[in-house]
């Protein structure tokens, strides 16, 4: 009876100890991504259902525990006072999310309130006019705490500048001093989205940026079946498997056991 032989090819035998690893690493690092988007949706599911806080009670809570919570702030806007985020897409068409700052009178804070999205000029020489509500409000908001550090063309200089302002992102410390200085004033440091139901907003349909934990699982199966396919490849490449196998079945190893 013919025995297994292993004829390991180097350029093989590389190529497989170089990729393998990082498949499996890739699969495992999907599946750490799938369980931390359900810690996420877990997470923004229960701060849902929670009450309303003000904002007297975020001063002191950290920014992990900010993201999703649903806030009420009492006050007015701050007249002329208009900021819009720069080149924010809805189905297919250029605008961009404008914010208003919001004196929020218990807690004595500015608050940046994103008040949704409007259409804009994709050549960029004009910017929309929104109004800027001079009534006192009561509003629901929820925090919104971005994933991660955007992605930028460039930064936002801000030496010479006047309302309304276009900004590349809502969350930088340059803007964030230039407003506290201008409005000489505490400004909150985390983003509020105006809720969908409140009066003083536009379209609040903010695209859902994080991938569902069923997508990253399926990576992990699209990397782990990478895996073993280089694997299997490799395992016929260098032996002599598949030799062995066909003459298992062959028609003269069958006349062989029959005498």
């Amino acid at each position: 009876m013919a025995a297994l032989k292993l004829d390991l090819e180097w350029r093989t035998t590389l190529m497989t100890l170089l990729l393998f690893p990082g498949l499996i690493v890739l699969g495992f690092w999907q599946l750490d991504r799938a369980e931390e988007k359900t810690d996420i949706a877990l997470r923004e599911s229960q701060r849902a259902m929670a009450p309303a806080v003000s904002l007297t009670d975020l001063v002191n809570v950290s920014e992990d525990s900010l993201a999703f919570r649903k806030v009420t702030v009492s006050g007015h806007y701050v007249p002329d006072a208009v900021i819009f985020l720069d080149n924010q897409m809805r189905d297919g068409r250029y605008g961009h999310d404008v914010y208003g700052l919001f004196y929020d009178q218990a807690s004595e804070q500015y608050v940046l309130l994103n008040r949704g999205w409007v259409s804009g000029d994709s050549s960029r020489r004009s910017l929309p006019e929104v109004d800027v509500p001079l009534d006192e409000f009561t509003l629901s908001a929820t925090a919104y705490v971005p994933p991660g550090e955007p992605y930028l063309l460039a930064e936002d200089q801000f030496v010479e500048w006047e309302w309304p302002l276009l900004v590349q992102t809502a969350g930088s410390d340059a803007l964030h001093d230039v407003l506290s200085d201008e409005l000489a004033g505490s400004v909150f440091a985390t983003e509020l989205r105006l809720a969908a139901e409140e009066p003083t907003g536009f379209r609040r349909d903010w695209p859902v940026v994080n991938v569902s934990p069923e997508k990253h699982q399926g990576y992990a199966l699209q990397w782990f079946t990478m895996a073993a396919a280089l694997l299997l490849f490799f395992v016929f490449r260098s032996s002599n498997i598949l030799s062995l196998r066909r003459g298992s079945t062959s028609p003269d190893s069958a006349d062989t056991k029959e005498q």
